[in-house]
């Protein structure tokens, strides 16, 4: 190749990026894809110093670029970096234990894991690499200073994604694109600052350079600056070209290509491009990719045309109303164009009955026509895709129309932009938690309280953050700017509750020292007993009880705790929105066992103690949220199959509907002196009652996994009593004593004769 074109071709732009093919077999999460991803270093062509270490990135977000999306590149939007690109094959999942996803295929470039920007407080002093880089996070865990770089969020207009940040008190739009894979690009629109800065293009593999990268004045007001390199494969090229103002420059230190921006009194508006080493430089694709170097981005981030035009619609079945509950089924939409894997994860709904789901694989989707009177589903649902590519969200909640949702990365608002069913914005509002390399590390549920403070739960049994920021239950503040720890000591806490007036539950699951699954009364500031490996041994986790729960629940009631939800109380009037005689209690859902509980709480004194019965209903999924409808009064749950379950299909949505059969079941629990008090929805036979051949318990002393056959003992039942109210019964038990475990069998009369069955399990802590 000869110099002359060298130098002809030196009057391009292009920036690193990286590189993600697309498997036309998996499914189509859009141009985004937000993940934990580990871009190894050794796949690089060329490269030294970056192949001594790993290039983790906890909060990444994957842009699929170009019409055949072969051409990817990652941010790391905790630093605000491009960590690479490369080209060709998917990324695949590592081999190494609780690693994410890595790159498989050519890559092109890479940065080292660390800021992407200088510090904007030490840019006049040192723009270089040797002061201003440093990074001062605690354990390097979690995102850079807000007064350092603030990710906000990202816009997806069409094929184009702008992302959204600040550097300092500069507000930076950038948008990643491709010409024909060979010139990666990169658009800068930057609002107007009184500080220099400085950015990070790429590291290490910058072997040889040419020329000084110095600004170049191309047209009136136009300005442009080049690089150029070499290594085995030829020559690329590095540049800048637009507004960027008199005074932009590369810069090589140590290994790292940089480019220096003077301060912009009124903004800027350029393009940085890259071209990878190569023996013939495309100079008509680097002539391409130069033009329109100051594109103004603000028509894209209004919104774009809708990505999944196609509605969907499903039917469903009705359960069998013999008894005071139903279960109905809603079929999920589990094929579609994209081939969208349907693991619900998260629910809530807007006001007038739609709801809103999100998938474990980081869809949101949106159906309607669930309400009907008569309570009858409707012949039809109809589903609209209407977000795609979030981290793992097992949470959602909408709050004034706007989807949040609760991913391992961020909880996230979604902003449908010009109302055409799709969000075009995707907002970070709080992404301040540090992160560990283990998967267990989740972000589960989302609630609110009356004020409009945010509550979630984080998860993480390997590994103990070094800033202490997993196995908690986070509290936010509506704008997303506080976060604090509300609670602590927790393993894998999946759900949250909170009631009317206030007061709050959430479960945790058995393991690492844990004996069985507990449901607490949560209060702030308390530790819950949980310390996790400090080297990533699952088995190295502690527990030490430092808080009774209401309730434990062993593995034949819940092997893995999904969340709670309050019934709400309706006025006796509201008939179709009424939920029977289980209106205002707690229930409970098991992800492990597939069942739904009701939560009897005897509150007469500290510490609470209760018991559950679980309704006799057929769950197809790991049951992991429940909420109301305010249209119909109903209760909807959706789950799924992806971890230890006893699940047989990987999705579902029902909802679970009071027929207005008057039915007995247990409503209220007590502790008493002799014994255990025990109140139903409906009166009941004196005679089946008081009978104690109807009635059959065992109790353990010891709290473990599965008591021995010696440990679980025959429950002590004396004498039955049913009051005059003909509901509460009473079971005086000889010798009463406190146990972690009581379940209690019953098959007894209702006072029409009906057969009522069923079985409490629960906790005695305190007898009066």
């Amino acid at each position: 190749m000869s110099f002359s074109r060298i130098l002809t071709a030196f009057i391009l732009f292009a920036f690193p990026g990286i590189v993600i093919a697309q498997n036309p077999k998996a499914p189509d999460h859009g141009r985004v894809m937000a993940c934990a991803l580990d871009v190894f270093p050794h796949k690089l062509k060329d490269t030294t110093k970056l192949s001594d270490t790993k290039n983790y990135v906890f909060r990444g977000k994957v842009i699929s670029l170009g019409k055949d999306r072969r051409v990817s590149i990652c941010y790391d939007v905790e630093h605000m970096r491009v960590a690479g690109a490369w080209i060709g094959k998917p990324f695949v999942y590592s081999s190494e234990k609780n690693m994410g996803p890595t790159v498989e295929g050519e890559m092109l470039f890479a940065t080292k894991p660390g800021p992407g920007w200088a510090n904007p407080r030490a840019a006049n002093r040192a723009p270089g690499v040797s002061r201003g880089w440093d990074d001062p996070r605690k354990g390097k865990e979690g995102p850079l200073p807000r007064d350092w770089v603030r990710y906000k969020g990202l816009y997806v207009h069409g094929d184009k994604v702008v992302l959204s940040y600040t550097v300092g008190d500069m507000d930076v739009l950038e948008m990643p694109e491709v010409v024909e894979a060979d010139v990666l690009t990169q658009t800068f629109n930057v609002s107007a600052t009184s500080k220099p800065a400085s950015l990070l293009i790429c590291e290490d593999q910058l072997l040889r350079f040419s020329g000084n990268g110095d600004e170049r004045k191309t047209k009136p007001g136009y300005h442009s600056a080049a690089i150029m390199f070499e290594n085995k494969k030829g020559f690329g090229i590095a540049g800048v070209v637009g507004h960027p103002s008199p005074g932009a420059k590369f810069e090589v230190k140590q290994g790292r290509l940089l480019l220096n921006l003077p301060a912009f009194p009124k903004g800027a508006r350029f393009k940085v491009f890259y071209c990878r080493p190569s023996d013939a430089l495309p100079v008509h694709v680097i002539a391409a990719a130069m033009k329109n170097g100051d594109e103004d981005l603000k028509p894209v981030i209004k919104g774009g045309p809708p990505r999944w035009t196609q509605t969907l619609e499903t039917t469903g079945t009705l359960g069998d109303a013999k008894g005071p509950y139903a279960l109905d089924q809603i079929t999920p939409p589990t094929k579609n164009p994209w081939n969208a894997s349907i693991r619900f994860s998260g629910l809530d709904f807007f006001p007038d009955g739609r709801a809103a789901l999100c998938t474990w694989d980081g869809d949101v989707w949106i159906v309607s026509a669930l309400e009907n009177a008569g309570r009858r589903p409707a012949a039809k649902r109809t589903w609209k895709r209407f977000a795609a590519g979030l981290q793992q969200p097992l949470g959602l909640k909408i709050i004034d129309g706007h989807i949040y949702t609760a991913g391992r990365d961020q909880i996230t608002k979604l902003h449908d932009l010009n109302n055409d069913g799709e969000a075009d914005f995707y907002e970070n509002i709080n992404n301040d938690q540090g992160l560990t390399l283990q998967r267990h590390e989740f972000v589960m549920d989302l609630q609110t309280d009356k004020a409009g403070n945010l509550y979630f739960c984080r998860s993480g049994h390997y590994i103990q953050s070094k800033r202490g920021d997993n196995c908690c239950i986070y509290k936010m503040s509506p704008d997303g700017k506080k976060l604090e720890k509300f609670a602590t000591g927790f393993r894998e806490p999946n759900g949250l509750s909170i009631g009317p007036d206030g007061t709050m539950t959430v479960a945790d699951n058995e393991g690492n020292g844990i004996p069985q699954t507990p449901i607490y009364r949560l209060l702030q500031g308390k530790f819950y007993g949980f310390t996790p490996s400090i080297h990533g041994n699952p088995n190295q986790g502690k527990f030490k009880l430092t808080q009774k729960p209401i309730v434990w629940l062993g593995p034949k009631v819940d092997t893995s705790a999904g969340g709670q939800v309050w019934a709400p109380k309706t006025p006796a009037a509201d008939r179709l929105r009424d939920w029977g005689p289980l209106a205002g209690q707690l229930l409970h859902t098991s992800y492990g066992n597939c069942a739904l509980m009701s939560v009897l709480i005897d509150k007469t004194a500290e510490p609470w103690q209760g018991a559950v019965w679980r309704f006799p209903l057929t769950f197809n999924s790991g049951i992991m949220r429940a909420r109301f409808n305010p249209k119909d009064g109903q209760l909807y749950v959706c789950g799924l199959r992806g971890w230890g379950t006893s699940a047989v299909k990987d999705g579902q949505f029902a909802r679970i509907r009071y027929t207005g059969k008057n039915v007995p079941i247990p409503v209220g629990y007590r502790v008493v002196k002799s014994g255990l008090e025990f109140t139903f929805s409906a009166p009941l036979d004196k005679k089946a009652t008081e009978d104690d051949g109807n009635w059959a318990g065992t109790w353990s002393g010891v709290l473990k996994k599965v008591p021995s056959a010696k440990e679980m003992q025959d429950m002590p039942i004396s004498t039955i009593t049913l009051g005059a109210d003909r509901r509460t019964v009473t079971i005086e038990l000889e010798k009463m004593r406190t146990v972690p475990n009581f379940a209690l069998q019953y098959r007894i009369k209702a006072a029409d004769g009906t057969n009522v069955n069923g079985e409490l399990n629960g906790t005695i802590h305190r007898v009066p």
